[in-house]
């Protein structure tokens, strides 16, 4: 009977066995926690310190293009009703008229007066088309030879040109993003301007948010290795309970009963040492914190409107990259095709850019105002000029525009964070692409969200669904190990208890032995 009871104590350590393996078969361990260690594995370079403050700061600096551009852009854009009502009133308050007060203005501020007047830049863009074929006529080409020339002997050029297409049309309705939406499904994310501001304040924000979790979460070499740690830790105990119940059923010595029991101990004590000792509670905690805030951002919805959105940031700055700073390939590209159409035609290039400004006044002012940091170089300037004609100080003229002309105070104070940080992005010092080339230039801000950050949510989505469709949340797992490592010691206790109790049978002595004790 003792030996019945004997290796039922021991099947009852097989069943354990059992239910472990099951928890790791029946909840798909193998397949959530593989997926989870890959989506570690793939973020590791994302969730960087030095990456999540690199993201910070190149957002800021795309936030600042948007800022510049969006009162510009479009006829719907702020700025575009501003500018004509600011020359009026400047013409009242000096009794010029109003083209001799831009005469004025485009004398001692020439690019900025320029870009004023190429304002909206959709204008720019409709001219564009009208003004290859007017060159074209002029050097007796084909519209086609005009674009080929151009993009061979003028390719910065070339670059801003065609992706203002891009830029102007797609400015309030981004190619991509009709399903696109905030985190809580209720505001559209459609405009350049909402793009920005989604990045900025959603997705952004989970990287630095859940930073510290992730990077918990990740260490100890993450999560993948729990699944098969579990089952081999299942089939040995189910396989130790059956093998000392076999030998139960002929009868255990007390010492191996006790070794076996303590062997039960130690792998109830070593579960209840990992679950402790590698910080599961706050890690799984943490973890799930992080696929909850993290769980919008995967949604393919939002993967395939956030590919959208970086193609759309991409058009924005290939087309300013040409133009935005001195060192821009289309700055010098500029006069040098206004000299070759001079002298193919034998026209004087003041009348090549007068002809040109008579029949496509826009495009042409936007060429004349590049490089856009003359534009900041003049801004001080301008404010005081401004200042002494009015008689007010230039904080009295800033505190106007800002009242009066918003989207216009908008474009100009924005425009010096544009142009003088386009080749040195304030906060990416330290910032680098996933295999360490440098990330310091808007251009390579721009490549470095394209190929390494946005495309870590597409590659990534379907392990991250794996890892969070699947019952239960992560914070299920530390209790859960806990317990059954506390039950095997306790349970491996009292059987080494009863073991280490039991004493060896005694045997009744010998009738002889009895004869002669009466003696």
């Amino acid at each position: 009977m003792k030996a019945t009871h004997a290796m039922l104590s021991w099947l009852v350590v097989a069943l354990v066995g059992v239910f472990v393996v099951a928890v790791v078969a029946g909840l798909s361990l193998f397949p959530r926690l593989s997926a989870a260690q890959r989506v570690l594995s793939h973020g590791k370079p994302v969730f960087t310190q030095t990456r999540v403050a690199g993201d910070r700061a190149g957002i800021t600096m795309i936030s600042h293009a948007v800022n510049t551009l969006d009162p510009i852009v479009t006829p719907q854009g702020a700025a575009i009703s501003e500018i004509p009502q600011l020359v009026a009133f400047m013409s009242r308050q000096t009794g010029l008229s109003k083209s001799a007060v831009l005469a004025l203005l485009s004398k001692n501020f020439p690019h900025t007066t320029a870009l004023l007047e190429a304002v909206p830049l959709s204008a720019a863009n409709r001219e564009i088309p009208g003004l290859i074929n007017f060159v074209a006529s002029l050097l007796h080409l084909t519209p086609a030879e005009v674009v080929t020339a151009v993009k061979i002997g003028y390719p910065g050029l070339y670059q801003t040109i065609t992706n203002l297409p891009y830029v102007v049309n797609g400015w309030n309705n981004v190619p991509g993003t009709a399903h696109l939406t905030t985190f809580n499904g209720k505001q559209p994310v459609h405009t350049v301007p909402q793009v920005r501001n989604y990045f900025s304040g959603e997705v952004i924000p989970v990287l630095e948010d859940q930073r510290v979790h992730f990077t918990a979460l990740a260490g100890s070499d993450g999560v993948g290795y729990l699944a098969p740690l579990l089952l081999v830790v299942g089939i040995i105990v189910f396989i130790f309970g059956v093998v000392m119940a076999l030998f139960a059923r002929k009868g255990l010595p007390k010492e191996l009963a006790a070794a076996g029991w303590s062997v039960v101990v130690a792998v109830g004590a070593a579960i209840v040492v990992v679950v402790l000792v590698l910080s599961f509670f706050p890690r799984m905690d943490g973890g799930q914190n992080l696929l909850d805030q993290a769980k919008p951002a995967f949604n393919p919805t939002r993967v395939a409107g956030d590919q959208a959105s970086i193609t759309m940031v991409s058009h924005v700055v290939d087309f300013a990259a040409p133009v935005a700073t001195a060192q821009g390939s289309g700055v010098s590209e500029v006069p040098e095709l206004v000299a070759f159409v001079s002298k193919q035609t034998g026209l004087s290039q003041k009348s090549v850019l007068s002809a040109l400004t008579t029949f496509y006044p826009h495009a042409t002012a936007l060429l004349e105002a590049v490089p856009l940091s003359a534009v900041t170089s003049e801004l001080p300037g301008l404010v005081d000029f401004v200042a002494k004609t009015l008689t007010i100080t230039p904080a009295e003229v800033l505190t106007t525009i800002k009242g009066s002309w918003p989207g216009l105070y908008q474009s100009i104070t924005n425009l010096p964070y544009v142009t003088n940080g386009w080749n040195n992005v304030p906060g990416t010092a330290h910032l680098t692409m996933f295999n360490g080339a440098p990330v310091h230039t808007m251009p390579q801000v721009r490549t470095y969200l394209a190929t390494d950050v946005v495309p870590f949510l597409a590659v990534e989505n379907s392990d991250f669904q794996t890892t969070t469709s699947n019952w239960p949340r992560l914070p299920v797992f530390p209790p859960l190990l806990l317990v059954v490592g506390i039950i095997v010691i306790l349970y491996g206790a009292l059987m080494l208890l009863l073991a280490l109790r039991k004493s060896p049978r005694r045997t009744a002595p010998s009738a002889p032995a009895r004869v002669h004790a009466r003696t």
